[in-house]
């Protein structure tokens, strides 16, 4: 028990000799560190509680010392990445001639980074696959298909003559090639020699039976064309030998005292050619047509 006590009482005396030598006799402390200027600090002394704290300096002779900190302390002055400046009044801050470059690039050229040049595609141009066609002379229009091409040249009472795509073939037997055509022409009779539609197109059908030798029609029918009566008729000729020549479809009719006659013809076939293939579009062609009305006064 005893010695335990003096154990104690020892400790006690440490401690307190140990208490003395840190904040009364400085002697040894100085001898084992070096002096330091005044503007050392010890950031491991500085108090948590920074803003308003002060920090701490070992003077020369080892002794710790506190510098009273302000309240609005500003960034170190060392440090040039901080420090400000204050301009006098006209004064600007000078920037380097490579940001000026770069500034300039940027202030030409905003987003040139990130756009991406548009490219000027054309639009696509959609052809109508009709053409409207007008004879400001012989005061008529139609429509007709786009691969039919039109011929104005007048010959005798034909005024227009529309022709439809070739076709060709060719025949090796006696190794010859052909062209096949089928065409749309309009014919004005400027003095007919009757006014009623029907003498005029019974006429025209005796004149076909001495020329070609018809004997027979496929069609004869009333029909209309550009909204007036008028009368149709299919037919075919044939050739000094007798065979099948050519296939016929006409219309006839009489508007304003002149007589219109509209033909589309083609190379006969019994089965299929230029003739049929191109006949639906002859049709529509046909019931195209519009004749301008001329008033006489009363």
């Amino acid at each position: 028990m005893k010695r335990e006590n003096i154990l104690a009482l020892v400790l006690v005396i440490s401690l307190c000799a140990n208490v003395y030598l840190v904040f009364f006799d400085h002697s040894t402390l100085t001898q084992h560190i070096p002096k330091l200027s005044n503007n050392t600090l010890l950031p491991s002394l500085v108090p948590a509680n920074s803003s308003g704290g002060s920090f701490f300096m070992v003077d020369e002779y080892g002794e710790v010392v506190p510098v009273p900190g302000t309240d609005d302390e500003g960034p170190p002055p060392d440090t040039p990445d901080n420090e400000s400046r204050e301009f006098s009044p006209g004064e600007t801050e000078e920037i380097p001639d490579d940001m000026l470059d770069e500034a300039d690039i940027l202030s030409e050229n905003p987003g040139s980074d990130d756009e991406i040049p548009l490219l000027d595609i054309p639009e696509e141009v959609v052809l109508d696959p009709f053409i409207n066609y007008t004879s400001a002379k012989h005061a008529f229009s139609l429509v007709y298909s786009r691969n039919w091409t039109a011929n104005e040249a007048t010959a005798g009472r034909t005024v227009l003559t529309l022709k439809a795509p070739e076709e060709t073939s060719c025949d090796t037997r006696n190794n010859q090639c052909y062209v096949y055509v089928a065409q749309l022409t309009v014919e004005i009779d400027s003095k007919p020699h009757t006014l009623i539609i029907e003498d005029y197109f019974n006429k025209a059908v005796s004149q076909l039976q001495i020329q070609h030798g018809i004997t027979t029609t496929s069609k004869t029918s009333a029909t209309v064309l550009s909204d007036s009566r008028a009368y149709q008729i299919e037919y075919f000729t044939r050739d000094k030998r007798g065979n099948p020549d050519r296939s016929f479809m006409q219309y006839y009719t009489i508007i304003d005292g002149k007589g219109y006659i509209i033909s589309y013809f083609g190379p006969y076939s019994s089965w299929d050619g230029v003739y049929r293939n191109n006949k639906a579009d002859a049709q529509q062609i046909i019931n195209s047509i519009t004749v301008e009305r001329s008033f006489k006064p009363v």
